[in-house]
Protein backbone atom coordinates (compact mmCIF):
# COMPACT_ATOMS: atom_id res chain seq x y z
CA UNK A 1 0.00 0.00 0.00
CA UNK A 2 1.31 3.42 -0.92
CA UNK A 3 2.16 5.84 1.92
CA UNK A 4 -0.11 8.52 0.49
CA UNK A 5 -3.01 6.07 0.33
CA UNK A 6 -2.40 5.04 3.92
CA UNK A 7 -2.32 8.68 5.00
CA UNK A 8 -5.60 9.39 3.21
CA UNK A 9 -7.14 6.26 4.71
CA UNK A 10 -6.12 7.27 8.22
CA UNK A 11 -7.38 10.82 7.69
CA UNK A 12 -10.70 9.55 6.36
CA UNK A 13 -10.95 7.15 9.31
CA UNK A 14 -10.34 10.05 11.67
CA UNK A 15 -13.09 12.13 10.07
CA UNK A 16 -15.54 9.20 9.97
CA UNK A 17 -14.89 8.53 13.66
CA UNK A 18 -15.32 12.22 14.50
CA UNK A 19 -18.56 12.34 12.49
CA UNK A 20 -19.86 9.15 14.12
CA UNK A 21 -19.07 10.53 17.56
CA UNK A 22 -20.83 13.78 16.72
CA UNK A 23 -23.87 11.84 15.48
CA UNK A 24 -23.91 9.73 18.63
CA UNK A 25 -23.85 12.84 20.80
CA UNK A 26 -26.70 14.32 18.75
CA UNK A 27 -28.72 11.13 19.21
CA UNK A 28 -28.17 11.20 22.96
CA UNK A 29 -29.09 14.88 23.23
CA UNK A 30 -32.02 14.86 20.78
CA UNK A 31 -34.29 11.77 20.56
CA UNK A 32 -35.72 12.93 17.22
CA UNK A 33 -32.26 12.52 15.69
CA UNK A 34 -32.40 8.84 16.67
CA UNK A 35 -35.15 8.11 14.14
CA UNK A 36 -33.35 10.08 11.45
CA UNK A 37 -30.09 8.20 12.04
CA UNK A 38 -31.87 4.82 12.04
CA UNK A 39 -33.30 5.63 8.60
CA UNK A 40 -29.78 6.40 7.37
CA UNK A 41 -28.54 2.94 8.33
CA UNK A 42 -30.40 1.49 5.32
CA UNK A 43 -27.93 3.14 2.97
CA UNK A 44 -24.78 1.58 1.61
CA UNK A 45 -21.61 1.54 3.68
CA UNK A 46 -19.86 3.97 1.30
CA UNK A 47 -22.68 6.50 1.53
CA UNK A 48 -22.71 6.31 5.32
CA UNK A 49 -18.94 6.72 5.62
CA UNK A 50 -18.97 9.61 3.14
CA UNK A 51 -21.68 11.39 5.14
CA UNK A 52 -19.89 10.75 8.45
CA UNK A 53 -16.58 11.98 6.99
CA UNK A 54 -18.23 15.20 5.82
CA UNK A 55 -19.80 15.65 9.24
CA UNK A 56 -16.39 15.03 10.83
CA UNK A 57 -14.76 17.73 8.69
CA UNK A 58 -17.51 20.17 9.69
CA UNK A 59 -17.22 19.24 13.35
CA UNK A 60 -13.45 19.71 13.30
CA UNK A 61 -13.80 23.14 11.67
CA UNK A 62 -16.37 24.20 14.26
CA UNK A 63 -14.15 22.98 17.09
CA UNK A 64 -11.12 24.83 15.72
CA UNK A 65 -13.18 28.00 15.37
CA UNK A 66 -14.45 27.67 18.93
CA UNK A 67 -10.93 27.16 20.31
CA UNK A 68 -9.55 30.08 18.27
CA UNK A 69 -12.31 32.36 19.58
CA UNK A 70 -11.68 31.19 23.12
CA UNK A 71 -7.95 31.92 22.79
CA UNK A 72 -8.72 35.35 21.30
CA UNK A 73 -10.94 36.11 24.28
CA UNK A 74 -8.20 35.09 26.68
CA UNK A 75 -5.59 37.19 24.89
CA UNK A 76 -7.76 40.30 24.71
CA UNK A 77 -9.72 39.79 27.89
CA UNK A 78 -12.93 40.53 25.98
CA UNK A 79 -15.14 38.90 23.41
CA UNK A 80 -13.77 39.78 19.98
CA UNK A 81 -13.91 38.38 16.50
CA UNK A 82 -11.07 36.01 15.63
CA UNK A 83 -10.19 37.88 12.42
CA UNK A 84 -9.52 41.09 14.33
CA UNK A 85 -6.95 39.34 16.51
CA UNK A 86 -5.17 37.73 13.58
CA UNK A 87 -4.57 34.34 15.19
CA UNK A 88 -3.62 31.49 12.90
CA UNK A 89 -3.15 27.79 13.42
CA UNK A 90 0.45 26.70 13.04
CA UNK A 91 1.45 23.10 12.55
CA UNK A 92 5.03 22.06 13.14
CA UNK A 93 6.88 18.80 13.42
CA UNK A 94 9.60 18.31 16.01
CA UNK A 95 12.82 16.67 14.88
CA UNK A 96 15.44 15.17 17.14
CA UNK A 97 19.13 15.91 16.91
CA UNK A 98 21.45 12.93 17.08
CA UNK A 99 24.07 13.73 19.70
CA UNK A 100 26.19 10.56 19.35
CA UNK A 101 29.24 12.14 17.75
CA UNK A 102 32.70 11.22 18.93
CA UNK A 103 35.26 13.72 20.19
CA UNK A 104 37.60 13.32 17.22
CA UNK A 105 38.94 16.29 15.30
CA UNK A 106 37.41 14.73 12.17
CA UNK A 107 33.96 15.74 13.46
CA UNK A 108 34.58 19.51 13.12
CA UNK A 109 31.69 20.00 10.64
CA UNK A 110 29.29 18.28 13.11
CA UNK A 111 30.52 20.47 15.98
CA UNK A 112 30.06 23.57 13.83
CA UNK A 113 26.49 22.52 13.05
CA UNK A 114 25.80 21.83 16.72
CA UNK A 115 27.24 25.20 17.69
CA UNK A 116 25.03 26.95 15.16
CA UNK A 117 22.06 25.00 16.49
CA UNK A 118 22.91 26.08 20.03
CA UNK A 119 23.10 29.70 18.85
CA UNK A 120 19.74 29.36 17.13
CA UNK A 121 18.19 27.80 20.24
CA UNK A 122 19.57 30.61 22.38
CA UNK A 123 18.16 33.19 19.96
CA UNK A 124 14.76 31.49 19.94
CA UNK A 125 14.79 31.33 23.74
CA UNK A 126 15.48 35.06 23.87
CA UNK A 127 12.64 35.75 21.43
CA UNK A 128 10.31 33.61 23.54
CA UNK A 129 11.28 35.51 26.67
CA UNK A 130 10.62 38.85 24.98
CA UNK A 131 7.24 37.63 23.70
CA UNK A 132 6.32 36.50 27.21
CA UNK A 133 7.22 39.87 28.69
CA UNK A 134 5.26 41.66 25.96
CA UNK A 135 2.26 39.43 26.66
CA UNK A 136 2.47 40.23 30.37
CA UNK A 137 2.57 43.96 29.54
CA UNK A 138 -0.50 43.60 27.33
CA UNK A 139 -2.35 41.71 30.05
CA UNK A 140 -1.56 44.34 32.66
CA UNK A 141 -2.91 47.16 30.43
Amino acid sequence: MDTIDLEKLLQRGYYVTLGATSSLIEVIQDPTKREENLRRLGRSFDEITQELAEKGVTTEAEARSYVDKFIAQQVNGTTTDIESVGLTTVTTTAKTVDDNSSDNTSDKPDKKVKASMRDEIAELTQQLASLRSELEQLRSN
